[in-house]
């Protein structure tokens, strides 16, 4: 788990080689070094660990997915899909954890930064309007069912869940 921290490491070392490389060669033999040092450390800045966590949390590896995610100490840095998708697997997490508020605060976030697909959308919208259903906010659970009624997902789960949610708000709201 600890890639993030190698591929940063990675990336200081090859700039390190390259500052070598120049001070014996010059700034000929060694400006690929620095060009590969910094494009190692962008895609550590701008993609982080994001990928790898929602591929572990799609696969139920809740810790070690808490783990990759955890490691990424700046998420405003990360480019506006990899940031989305940081705050997405947050708040799924949460919500396994039963932190329904923080969980829901992050879905929220990944859904107003915006999501890839409308599975994704689907899923963090009806995983909010689940955690108001059972903080009795009937109102808010029902305007997060619809939202997520609007993406055009064809997740069976998705759909058979949405459709229990509406039974249960059916004279509620």
């Amino acid at each position: 788990m600890f890639f993030s921290r190698i591929r940063f490491l990675i990336g200081i070392t090859i700039i390190a080689i390259g500052v070598a490389i120049h001070s014996k060669e010059g700034i000929g033999s060694a400006w690929y070094m620095y060009l590969g040092g910094v494009i190692i450390l962008l895609t550590h800045f701008l993609f982080g660990n994001v990928s790898l966590a929602f591929n572990k949390l799609n696969k139920g590896q809740v810790d070690e997915a808490e783990d990759l995610i955890l490691q990424i100490k700046r998420p405003e840095w990360l480019l506006k899909r990899h940031r989305a998708y940081y705050y997405f697997v947050l708040g799924m997490i949460a919500l396994q954890k039963k932190q329904k508020g923080f969980g829901e605060q992050h879905l929220k976030e990944a859904l107003n930064i915006g999501l890839r697909s409308d599975t994704d959308n689907a899923l963090a919208a009806l995983n909010i309007a689940h955690a108001n259903f059972v903080k009795k906010n009937y109102k808010v659970s029902n305007e997060y069912r619809i939202k997520a009624a609007s993406f055009n997902s064809n997740d069976l789960m998705i759909k058979e869940n949405l459709e229990k949610l509406e039974q249960a708000l059916k004279g509620l709201t």
